[in-house]
């Protein structure tokens, strides 16, 4: 037995082998860019009710510091509760179950403070045309240049049968809205887990207004909730599927742009332990990247708080209106907006499987779902003298203590990440990506 030891101790010092090297895995970002990342990429869709609620409050600064971190960016107002929520022109303020005129110059004031700009939907279920276009007035007047569009309805396929159907009511609404607002744009159709009114409603509505196709996406519903299931659903199924007939919608039918206005991993709020752990921050990286990939112009990930069931994926925890820190997809949307703007470039990788890669920019991303760390040495899409690296790391898949360098995000967004520098030469760096963790290589 000493023998053996000692056989395996010099096998090791002359092959120079370390006993336990991380497997080396080759990533080469295209330098051809195939489409834009915005400012705005990574967004927020919150429920309806949230704006009577006053969750959108400017003096709630922890709210304030934690949305201006992550943004400047989109934020959808909808969800189910677009359809149960009232439009009260004469109000107080202050209703969960009705916005009146209060609520919308509190909303946006929030916008005002926070950079944000807003979609924002109205109720197409239990509504009239021409209380809609009151409301739309209102929140015209109140948002001013901070509003991007309305979205009318909420995932109208779960309650309007057919398109012919759905065409001629978003058709009623539309025209009512944009007789008391002329520049009015929309989005839509905005269904829930299909897209199969995305080209009719490209094709019919472009003239009348409509700037921005729309889906609404999610894995399954939370009783299928599982970390293998969620990290694999970028890979082939629902997501990939939708974001290629939207791109092809978009493509058909000249729309400015096309974007999943609402989405997130389970449905039904999620499954705590799934939705809002490290799995979860990986796994909103790779949906970013595929949208992005098929040249969808960005994802307004479903948080906040709501009376239907808990958000377990909301990407900031709340206690009632107050928020008490981030979860998961928070830190992966984070590391995403810390690459900037820029060009959307594709990357290949090869030497290790669940290892994914891409490039924002001159910038770099590896997300590494491996229960190993691999040691990545990657082309980058240019040349340049000096790179840093930002590691998004926890203990565990299922780890809730999530630090992206080194530093997790407060409740009052504190934030102090320390970057490592890394050594380039030329196109060419090499960085270590600890075990279902993702890195960031910022050149410069």
């Amino acid at each position: 037995m000493r023998l053996a030891a000692a056989a395996a101790a010099l096998l090791i010092v002359f092959t120079g082998i370390p006993a336990h090297a991380a497997p080396e895995v080759s990533v080469r970002v295209d330098p051809a860019s195939t489409s834009h990342v915005g400012r705005d990429f990574a967004g927020f869709s919150y429920e309806k009710d949230r704006i009577g609620a006053r969750m959108f409050n400017a003096h709630n600064a922890d709210l304030v510091r934690l949305f201006r971190l992550l943004g400047p960016s989109l934020l959808r107002i909808g969800g189910n509760l677009v359809d149960m929520t009232t439009w009260n022109p004469r109000g107080a303020g202050g209703r969960a179950d009705e916005v009146a005129p209060s609520d919308l110059r509190e909303l946006a004031l929030f916008a005002e403070v926070t950079g944000w700009k807003v979609v924002y939907g109205i109720n197409l279920k239990t509504n009239t045309p021409e209380n809609a276009a009151d409301e739309a007035e209102a929140a015209a007047k109140a948002l001013g240049e901070d509003l991007v569009a309305f979205e009318i309805g909420n995932e109208p396929n779960v309650y309007v049968k057919t398109w012919p159907e759905y065409e001629a009511l978003f058709t009623k609404f539309a025209d009512a809205i944009k007789a008391k607002v002329p520049d009015a744009e929309f989005d839509g159709p905005g269904e829930a887990n299909k897209t199969a009114w995305a080209m009719d409603f490209g094709r019919t509505q472009k003239q009348r207004g409509a700037t921005i196709l729309s889906t609404h996406q999610y894995i399954a519903r939370n009783d299928k909730a599982s970390i293998p299931d969620m990290l694999a659903s970028n890979k082939s199924g629902r997501l990939p599927t939708a974001s290629a007939a939207m791109q092809k919608a978009w493509q058909d039918n000249g729309i400015r742009q096309w974007r999943v206005t609402e989405a997130n991993n389970y449905y039904h709020g999620g499954a705590a332990g799934v939705s809002d752990v490290q799995a979860a921050a990986l796994w909103a990286l790779d949906y970013l990247a595929g949208v992005a990939a098929r040249q969808g112009s960005g994802v307004n990930f479903h948080g906040g708080t709501s009376v239907q069931f808990p958000l377990h994926y909301s990407p900031i925890k709340y206690d009632g209106l107050n928020p008490v820190g981030v979860q998961g997809v928070y830190y992966g949307e984070l590391l995403w907006k810390l690459a900037g703007p820029g060009g959307y470039h594709a990357a290949s990788v090869t030497g290790a499987d669940e290892v994914t890669a891409w490039g924002i920019g001159d910038n770099a991303f590896v997300n590494n779902k491996n229960t190993t760390a691999v040691t990545a040495t990657i082309t980058l899409p240019k040349k340049a003298r000096h790179a840093s690296v930002y590691v998004l790391t926890a203990p565990k898949l299922d780890s809730t203590e999530i630090t992206i360098a080194g530093s997790n995000v407060g409740k009052d967004a504190k934030f102090t990440p320390r970057p490592k520098n890394l050594r380039v030469a030329g196109t060419k760096t090499t960085v270590d990506v600890p075990a279902n963790s993702a890195v960031l290589v910022v050149t410069r």
